[in-house]
């Protein structure tokens, strides 16, 4: 191994200027790359101080081979050691990466979860107000399922009415005059007993019930029923004399006329067709 022999003293204070120039350049690269972390970079501050005091003693005297040793042995100590600090703190950085964006997972998931749950909330709205409405729509059923049945309780007691006596009641009302409860009294037996065997009277009566009150509409409608629901009975005849009569009152001659010929024609031998010609001599007389 080749030793170097003895230096001059301006030799040796240029290599002591060189080395120094050089530690410096290590301290000020050192301390740029250490600069990211305050406790490693005052621990580098604390390794650098005492290379410096080290290469301050070199100054001051020729270094030999072993002075050299010692300085750069501690600079690469103070190198790994700074390195191993960085790969910590990359390692460190890399950890804290990790879970931001875990916790980014777990912040997108609860927003997702909370959409959900906004939906959900919004489809059980309007499961709620279909629910409401078909509860009111069942509280109007039943409402009106009652007005029903509180309707079908008099009927019902009519039922146990004797059809005789219902007829006869109504009938007398007519005749006094009580022509509303004679209404009354002939719908309800015709309600009660469609069939039964006063029904054709009891429906010729009901218009004439109308027609004593100078409702000639209502009077053509309900005496128009008679032959139309009860041909058989003997209240047809005169049930079509008084729609003649009905149409008078309007004022409609031609139907007037028309359904007074009809009863003279249909029934000659009766005494309605006797009083159909009287209505059509009255007829003339007016003209």
């Amino acid at each position: 191994m080749w030793l170097p022999g003895p230096r001059t003293e301006p030799e040796a204070s240029r290599n002591s200027l060189r080395l120094l120039t050089a530690g410096g350049s290590v301290v000020a690269l050192f301390a740029v790359a250490c600069a990211s972390s305050s406790t490693q970079l005052a621990d580098l501050e604390t390794g650098l101080a005492a290379v410096e005091r080290r290469l301050d003693e070199l100054g001051s005297r020729t270094p030999t081979r072993q002075d050299l040793a010692t300085v750069v042995q501690a600079l690469e100590s103070q190198v790994r050691s700074d390195v191993t600090a960085n790969a910590d703190t990359k390692a460190d950085l890399r950890q804290i990466l990790s879970d931001l964006e875990a916790l980014r997972n777990l912040v997108q998931e609860q927003r997702q979860l909370l959409d959900s749950s906004a939906e959900r909330l919004e489809q059980t709205g309007r499961d709620l107000a279909l629910i409401q409405g078909r509860l009111e729509r069942q509280e109007s059923y039943l409402s009106a399922l009652g007005q029903l049945r509180e309707a079908a309780g008099p009927a019902t007691a009519v039922e146990t009415v004797d059809p005789k006596t219902l007829y006869d009641t109504a009938y007398q009302d007519y005749s006094e005059g009580r022509y509303e409860q004679a209404i009354s009294g002939f719908r309800r037996y015709l309600d009660t007993f469609p069939d039964g065997v006063d029904a054709g009277s009891a429906q010729y009566w009901l218009g004439e019930s109308h027609l004593g009150q100078g409702r000639y509409r209502a009077a053509i409608d309900e005496l128009s029923l008679v032959q139309e629901r009860y041909p058989e009975s003997d209240k047809v005849a005169s049930a079509l004399l008084k729609v003649g009569v009905a149409w008078t009152g309007l004022g409609d001659r031609e139907r007037a006329i028309e359904m007074f010929l009809r009863v003279r024609g249909s029934y000659p031998d009766t005494d309605e067709a006797t009083l159909a010609l009287q209505q059509l001599d009255n007829l003339d007389a007016e003209q």
